[in-house]
């Protein structure tokens, strides 16, 4: 094969271009450390790269924003709960000194205001917010838990739902005894206070409407017939046999929302496949709970178009905490705390005033002795006193025994917020395990990226030492070749 000058010439050029390519590629990774600045000089690069940059991303995404937020979103679920603890622990210490305990008129006056106070702190503590987003609404985590303001322009129509073991078998105390001078000692001995038992619902709210409106009478259903139901009357607590309902199936007390039975309703209650009552209400203290967060029902505003809620169920708002493995961060108001509480408080509070009439009454006609100024006799004042004694000892006895159901009820409610709490601690368990496992999935997919794209500094600076050497060898031969041509030897 002959070879020619201009051959040698061109391949010692093409020689040089070369390593003068590989130079420029080599001081590039040396300068930027990285293998590629495009992904045409190695696909395969490029590829990996693509995919280690999503995962890390999406790691990113899992370990330093959603795990975050949802353990920020449990722990502040977790401190409202514990919130609520300690209110039920303070509410039962008091609950098992008054039930042990015959306290004496400051004491109930104190006791009733702080357990007022309780009442609406415990729903406070249910209405706290993560971020702007209320924590205990389910989905709607733009509603508040409670009424901001009082609500006097929203009519609500309530389905309250019941089983058999909500009835309650309650003592209340029947009297008819007030002072007058011209009463005698045979009638007050014959008004003698007596006490009672019967059978209840209480109503997860008071104050219900209805009582001079037959547009809004309350309805029990017992079954999924249309005939399965019970017309409630509505009748005032001031009425003097509110609670001795008589023949009557049953009534409800419009100012507490007691529904009072009968013995004959309570037994054909003991086996319906289902106990609802459907009740209206339109005025709302600003703390009271709204219906929609617990029940099923319908609200007309000012505006008369009607808006239908069910109870929130099922309503688990979840996080991706990482590949295909999601978690639930919040927990609904009706799952860890029921209304049995308030009622059980209001219970309280409304036999403490019935305590504190009697007591008040018979203060005075002990004033009235004291001072003489009675004109009856005095076995006739006598025996007023003897008996409003009595009738006293009998509403004490049932406020005792209602502080023994407000110690169970208390005792239920701490189980129910515990039970809550302990899964909310198995949930955050799971984060910091779930944070712990990304970050060292973070750390393995940052090595991998850095090792499929960066060159080690050392590595750049032989092989770059080397195609320098190269590149000056090539510029060298290839000066020797074209010095010497033909002509020089002619």
């Amino acid at each position: 094969m002959r070879v020619t000058s201009k051959m040698m010439n061109s391949n010692a050029l093409n020689n040089i271009n070369r390593n003068k390519t590989n130079l420029s590629n080599l001081a590039n990774q040396y300068s930027t450390q990285q293998k590629i600045q495009r992904p045409s000089e190695d696909p395969v690069v490029a590829v990996r790269s693509l995919k280690y940059r999503t995962s890390v991303a999406e790691l990113e995404q899992y370990a330093k924003k959603n795990v975050p937020d949802a353990m920020s979103w449990i722990s502040n679920t977790e401190s409202a709960l514990a919130s609520v603890n300690e209110i039920l622990t303070s509410m039962n210490t008091y609950f098992n000194q008054g039930a042990n305990d015959t306290l004496e008129t400051s004491e109930r006056d104190a006791l009733k205001q702080t357990l007022t106070e309780y009442k609406d702190q415990i729903f406070q503590c249910l209405n706290s917010d993560y971020a702007g987003r209320y924590l205990f609404t389910g989905y709607r985590t733009d509603t508040s838990l409670t009424f901001n303001e009082p609500s006097k322009d929203t009519l609500y129509k309530i389905t309250e739902p019941f089983e058999f073991t909500d009835i309650q078998t309650f003592t209340y105390v029947k009297a008819d005894l007030n002072f007058d001078d011209t009463t005698t000692a045979v009638d007050y001995a014959s008004k003698a206070a007596t006490s009672h038992k019967g059978y209840k619902l209480n109503l997860a709210y008071d104050d219900i409407k209805g009582k001079d409106d037959a547009t809004y009478k309350p309805v029990l259903r017992y079954g999924d017939n249309a005939a399965d139901k019970l017309d409630l009357e509505v009748v005032s607590v001031s009425d003097k046999d509110a609670y001795d309902i008589g023949s009557k199936k049953a009534v409800l007390i419009q100012e507490t929302g007691e529904i009072i039975l009968s013995e004959d309703t309570y037994k054909m209650l003991k086996d319906a496949p289902k106990i609802e009552v459907d009740y209206y209400k339109d005025e709302f203290n600003k703390g009271e709970v709204r219906p929609e967060h617990y029940f099923d029902c319908t609200a007309t505003g000012p505006d008369n178009i009607p808006l239908s809620y069910q109870k929130p169920k099922d309503q688990q708002i979840q996080y991706e905490v990482n590949f295909s493995q999601s978690i639930t961060v919040n927990t609904l108001a009706n799952d860890c705390l029921d209304f049995k509480i308030i009622n059980q408080i209001d219970d309280i509070i409304n036999q403490i005033e019935r305590v504190q009439k009697v007591e008040n009454k018979l203060k005075d006609i002990e004033s009235k002795i004291k001072n003489g100024t009675y004109t009856c006799s005095k076995d006739d004042i006598m025996e007023a006193k003897t008996q409003m004694e009595n009738e006293l000892a009998l509403e004490k006895s049932v406020l005792q025994e209602k502080y023994g159901n407000g110690i169970t009820t208390t005792t239920n409610a701490q189980a129910s917020v515990n039970k809550a709490t302990a899964d909310l601690g198995s949930r955050y368990k799971r984060l910091e395990l779930t944070e712990a496992r990304l970050e060292d999935q973070l750390t393995s997919f940052n090595e991998m990226l850095t090792k499929n794209d960066t060159v080690d500094i050392e590595d750049a600076i032989v092989n770059y030492t080397a195609a320098l050497t190269a590149y000056n060898a090539s510029l060298n031969a290839t000066a020797k070749i074209a010095q010497n041509s033909l002509l020089d030897f002619l």
